[in-house]
């Protein structure tokens, strides 16, 4: 409950900063209720976060959870620096998605092991599954962005680059000359896209067959993740864990 009412902190706080209308096909918070409301909201879910963590009697635990939000706020400073900045490597944005997604699946997983007491190597481990796991998530997520439906993923196709992030699929797009010259034209560093320019990137991309080959990025990820538990001992913890390593580069919301 800890990590949950954290992770709904920041997509709280994350729809105030994207000014987002709509996740999971609803209105969000802020488009609801205004900005201001949502930032206490947010602000008492994390807050209910350290309550819940407090309760497992285990500084640690608390220690994990406080350090993953740290390191997700920093992710969030390192986004909106590059905001419009689409010439942006693979290296900063796996960075930056280890920060904004991964780090919460890891730490959700090392607070699991460390409740249960398993040994260091397991829970080792395990902190790992949970980074690969969110890796293969982010990526899957921003492919979703370009080849999903809005009924499907609950939010605008397109999102991320009408906000003026460039993701995995983009910058695969842009390895091949022809791809990167058409999308040039468009795509000029500190300049933010209108509605039709956004919808000519996400359609040259499309095309591409870029976010194919960026999902595939993604399974690898969830395939590495999948490796990380073969030494769980208990079948069905081992086999639940497996079925998320397929579910996140599959589903559709």
């Amino acid at each position: 409950m800890a990590v949950e009412l954290t992770h709904a902190a920041t997509l709280v706080h994350d729809d105030v900063i994207d000014r987002s209308a709509v996740r999971r096909g609803r209105p969000t918070v802020a488009a609801s209720l205004g900005d201001e409301p949502a930032i206490v909201i947010g602000d008492f879910y994390f807050a209910k976060a350290y309550e819940h963590a407090a309760r497992t009697d285990s500084t640690e635990v608390v220690g994990i959870l406080a350090r993953a939000v740290m390191e997700i706020c920093a992710g969030e400073v390192r986004q909106q620096a590059i905001r419009y900045r689409y010439s942006t490597g693979v290296d900063e944005y796996m960075q930056r998605i280890e920060s904004k997604t991964a780090t919460l699946l890891a730490a959700s997983c090392d607070i699991g092991a460390s409740l249960a007491g398993v040994s260091p190597g397991v829970r080792s481990s395990l902190h790992e599954y949970g980074r690969m796991l969110g890796l293969a998530f982010q990526i899957a997520d921003d492919v979703l962005d370009y080849l999903g439906s809005e009924g499907e993923i609950g939010k605008p196709i397109g999102k991320d680059i009408t906000e003026g992030f460039a993701t995995l699929p983009l910058m695969v797009a842009m390895d091949d000359e022809s791809i990167a010259k058409q999308l040039k034209k468009v795509l000029q560093d500190g300049r933010e896209l209108s509605a039709e320019e956004a919808d000519a990137v996400v359609g040259i991309v499309r095309r591409s067959g870029a976010p194919q080959r960026a999902l595939e990025r993604a399974r690898q990820y969830a395939s590495a993740a999948s490796g990380q538990i073969a030494a769980i001992a208990v079948p069905d913890v081992r086999d639940a864990l497996a079925a998320l390593t397929g579910y996140v580069v599959s589903r559709k919301l």
